[in-house]
């Protein structure tokens, strides 16, 4: 079976670089389970920030220990959870789509940023009591 952080079932898989410090990232790598803001990259206007929360994910199909750093400066894997249900259907739903590109926050400050691999289950209703 495989180990899943968050027992939700995710809406989209995304590629997610976490920043150097030197780009302006943080100065201490993160832990899977880091909930940062989400951001859309072409954004106009004032910042939105919405939550939707990574989970990065191993070659094995399993989710990365939370105890353990995740590398910088590297392409991750992670299956990605909205939140809100209804901003998942009225604001993310009609607009994520393969090759969307994003800003993974803390505060107004980007620590990562990331582009969308594949629609999981955003374009599904979401199972009673998940």
């Amino acid at each position: 079976m495989t180990y899943r952080l968050y027992p939700v079932a995710d809406d989209f898989e995304a590629r997610i670089r976490i920043l150097r410090a030197d780009e302006g990232g943080r100065l201490s790598p993160p832990r899977n389970g880091i909930r940062w803001d989400f951001a859309y990259a072409e954004r106009s206007g004032e910042l939105e920030l919405f939550m939707i929360w990574p989970d990065f994910v191993l070659p094995s199909g399993d989710s990365w220990a939370c105890d353990v750093s995740l590398p910088v400066d590297q392409m991750l894997l992670a299956r990605m959870s909205v939140l809100n249900d209804t901003l998942r259907l009225q604001v993310h739903r009609p607009r994520i789509r393969p090759g969307l590109r994003f800003h993974c926050h803390e505060g107004p400050k980007v620590v990562a940023v990331g582009e969308v691999t594949r629609i999981t289950g955003l374009d599904r209703a979401r199972p009673a009591g998940a």
